[in-house]
């Protein structure tokens, strides 16, 4: 069975994940498989940076929080887990995604609401608001050349993000006032030679709003974090 495994990565071309259909993610066990994109280190430190921002900006109190572009539900459902006080909406554009999310929810006892719908439509559909909301959307841009493991085995729908890969952060930026309650914060990932690019757009969108860059833990430029009032 091993070798078999083995057989199915190096010629195959299928990642270990898969494989497997596991990955580990903040010490949580989660499910996987090719309907969903792998989460990644990076992402733990950004779901990290949050419970941090959560801490110091809420303590104790109730918040709603939002996981849009929830893929496998890794960051949602880990939030879940790690604050005690909140309620925690995920939506994804892909039914198969969804499925996954939904069972890593029940596997990790986590009590989320799951939404299948294109990006935020669902949000602005309902009319809901959250006091935070974190996305690791597709920011790779189109033109951009990937690994065969990636681009022949993961959604690439969960990749690719326009000419630029900066398409869903404009989409967000125009609709943040909308999704937001009136004290909150927002929390992307994003490409590391993405930052030059994306500052312009949060300084054109957001003249009087507080915004961060963060470092991953190779010192990339990777998380950004924007504060409404």
């Amino acid at each position: 069975k091993f070798k078999e495994m083995v057989n199915k990565y190096v010629v195959d071309n299928i990642p270990p994940q898969y494989i497997l259909n596991k990955t580990f993610f903040f010490n949580y066990d989660f499910y996987v498989d090719n309907g969903c994109f792998i989460p990644r280190p990076e992402t733990e430190q950004l779901v990290e940076e949050t419970i941090y921002r959560i801490d110091e900006l809420y303590g104790s109190k109730h918040i709603k929080i939002a996981d849009v572009c929830c893929g496998s539900g890794a960051i949602g459902i880990t939030l879940k887990k790690e604050i005690e006080n909140c309620d925690v909406y995920m939506c994804e554009l892909s039914a198969d995604a969804v499925n996954i999310t939904k069972k890593n929810a029940k596997n990790l006892n986590a009590d989320v609401t799951v939404d299948c719908g294109d990006f935020i439509t669902p949000i602005l559909q309902k009319k809901l608001k959250f006091d935070v909301l974190i996305c690791n959307p597709p920011y790779i841009k189109n033109s951009e050349k990937l690994s065969s493991l990636v681009v022949d085995n993961e959604p690439n729908m969960a990749l690719f993000g326009g000419e630029d890969g900066l398409d869903f952060y404009r989409i967000m930026f125009d609709h943040f006032d909308e999704i937001l309650n009136e004290k909150g914060f927002m929390g992307f990932e994003f490409g590391y030679d993405q930052k030059e690019d994306l500052e312009k757009l949060v300084v054109k969108s957001f003249p009087n709003y507080k915004y961060e860059f963060l470092k991953d833990y190779n010192h990339l430029d990777r998380m950004l974090f924007i504060y409404k009032n």
